[in-house]
C-alpha cells in the first residue's frame, strides 16, 4: 500500500464503512435473538459495563463454522481500527473489538485480519518501530495499552484466527502520515549516507528500498517479533511491494552496486529477485519460530500489474514451495465488468490455473465495499458476493475467502443488506 490509487488502495486511503444498515435490516429482516446482536457492527462507541468485555455471544467451543474446512475471512484495515482506538480506554476498545468479532462469528467467518503495521509503525508493543498515529493520534507516542494483545485475546476467546497484517516497504503515502524521528524510516531518510538509497521519496511518500539487505533484515526482524510476542495464527502481507509508475531513479545506486559486483539481471528481474528473496525470508522465518503460524500474501487480482509494476512473481510463489503458505489475490471486479478479462468468473479460473504447488492455497480476495457498483461489474441483485463464493467453490485450488473491508460490511442501503443477508445464509448453510 503512495502508488497509483488501485479498488484496494483507494477504499483504503478514503472510503470507511457508514451508519449500521446492514445491522438494522438484520434486526428488521431475521427472526431471532443471534441477528439483533449485529447491531454492534458499525462499531459503537464502546461505552458499556466492565462486564460486557468477556465474551458474551459466542465462545471457542461454541464457534461451530472454525472448522468448516473453509477460509472465511475479513480484513480489519487500520481505517476500521483508528475509531475504536483513538481517544479510547483498554476497556472501551476491548468492548468495541469484542463486538465486532461476535459479529464476524455471527456472520459465519472463522478469521480476523488486523492491520498491526500500516506505515512502519506499530499497533502492538514494538522495540524496533514507533507506535502508530491510529492509536495515540500521533506516531511515537505512549501507548496506554497494547491493541494487538486485546485482540488475539478477544479472537481467540471465540474460536477465531487472527493472522497480523503488514505492510513491509510503506513508511508514508502523504504528509499527514510523516514519520517521526524515532521511526527507522524517518533516520535512514535523514542521514545523508542513506537518503534516496535505503529510504526513497516517491510523490508524497517515502518508501523502504526492497533491495537493500539492511531493509530486508529490519522487515523480517519485525515479523519475528510479532511471532515471538503474540500467539498470532498468521502474517499477512498485502498488495505493496514496489510502489507504482517508478522510474530507474528509485534504485539507481542500489543497481549500480549490483550490476559493479557482476550481477547480470535486468532491471526489472533485479526488482523481482529483491522481493523473493525478503518473502522466503519471511516465510523462513515464521516456520521457524512457529510450526503452526502461517505467511500469506493478497496481490492486486492482474498478475501482469504484480509482475511489471509491483515487480512481485506471483505465479512463482504459486507453483514453488517456500514462498507462502496461501495466495489471496484480490479479485475486486463483479461477472458484468465491461472488459471481459477482468469478469470475476474468468478471473479466479485465471488463478486456480496457476496454483501449481500443492502446499499453497489459493484465498479469493472479495471486494464487499464494491456491492453495488455498475461499473466495477457488480450488480442490484444482491447476491454477487454468496455467488462469488460458490462460484470459487467449483475450483480446485480454493479454499477460502477474505472479504474487504469490515466496515464495509455495514454500510446502508438496500443491497448491501441484501448481499450480506444472502452471504451470511450460504455460510451458515454450511
Amino acid at each position: 500500500m503512495g502508488k497509483k490509487i488501485t479498488p484496494k488502495k483507494q477504499a483504503r486511503g478514503q472510503r470507511r464503512g457508514g451508519g449500521q444498515g446492514l445491522a438494522l435490516l438484520i434486526a428488521l429482516v431475521m427472526v431471532g435473538a443471534t441477528f439483533m446482536l449485529m447491531r454492534g457492527l458499525s462499531g459503537g462507541d464502546g461505552k458499556k459495563s466492565a462486564s460486557s468485555a468477556a465474551p458474551s455471544v459466542v465462545t471457542a467451543e461454541e464457534n461451530s463454522v472454525k472448522n468448516t474446512g473453509e477460509y472465511r475471512a475479513v480484513w480489519f484495515s487500520y481505517l476500521d481500527l483508528q475509531d475504536r482506538l483513538q481517544g479510547k480506554t483498554e476497556m472501551e476498545f476491548t468492548n468495541s473489538i469484542n463486538s465486532a468479532f461476535d459479529n464476524c462469528v455471527n456472520m459465519g467467518l472463522n478469521t480476523v485480519i488486523v492491520q498491526v503495521r500500516p506505515f512502519s509503525d506499530a499497533l502492538y508493543r514494538s522495540q524496533l518501530f514507533p507506535s502508530s498515529q491510529y492509536i495515540t493520534g500521533k506516531q511515537g507516542d505512549h501507548m496506554a495499552f497494547d491493541p494487538l494483545a486485546v485482540m488475539v485475546q478477544s479472537a481467540h476467546d471465540r474460536g477465531l484466527t487472527i493472522e497480523a497484517w503488514v505492510n513491509p516497504y510503506r513508511i508514508s503515502s502523504t504528509e499527514g502520515t510523516a514519520p517521526c524521528a524515532e521511526n527507522p524510516g524517518y533516520k535512514w531518510f535523514a542521514d545523508e549516507q542513506t537518503k534516496n538509497d535505503w529510504v526513497v521519496q516517491v510523490g508524497e511518500g517515502l518508501y523502504y528500498n526492497p533491495a537493500i539487505p539492511e531493509v530486508q533484515q529490519l522487515i523480517v526482524d519485525g515479523v519475528a517479533e510479532i511471532v515471538k510476542n503474540y500467539q498470532v495464527d498468521g502474517i499477512h502481507f498485502d498488495d505493496y511491494f514496489y510502489p507504482s509508475g517508478i522510474d530507474d531513479s528509485f534504485d539507481a545506486a542500489a543497481y549500480s552496486r549490483y550490476t559493479a559486483a557482476g550481477g547480470t539481471l535486468e532491471r526489472g528481474d533485479f526488482r523481482r529477485q529483491n522481493v523473493d528473496t525478503l518473502v522466503k525470508q519471511v516465510y523462513q522465518t515464521v516456520h521457524s519460530l512457529r510450526s503452526d503460524c502461517t505467511f500469506g500474501i493478497s496481490p492486486q487480482g492482474n498478475v501482469d500489474n504484480c509482475y511489471d509494476s509491483m515487480y512481485s512473481d506471483v505465479k512463482t510463489w504459486c507453483a514453488q514451495k517456500g514462498y507462502i503458505d496461501y495466495i489471496a489475490p484480490q479479485i475486486y471486479w463483479g461477472y458484468e465488468h465491461p472488459l471481459p478479462s477482468a469478469r470475476f468468473d474468468v478471473k479466479i479460473s485465471e488463478w486456480n490455473a496457476y496454483m501449481k504447488e500443492p502446499s499453497v492455497k489459493l484465498y479469493i480476495g472479495l471486494a464487499a465495499y464494491r456491492v453495488g457498483d455498475s461499473e466495477s461489474g457488480f450488480t442490484q441483485n444482491g447476491d454477487d458476493l454468496a455467488r462469488m463464493v460458490k462460484d470459487s467453490r467449483t475450483k480446485t485450488s480454493y479454499s477460502g475467502f477474505i472479504l474487504f473491508r469490515y466496515d464495509n460490511l455495514a454500510q446502508s442501503g438496500e443491497v448491501v443488506g441484501k448481499e450480506m443477508l444472502n452471504l451470511q445464509e450460504l455460510l451458515q448453510d454450511k
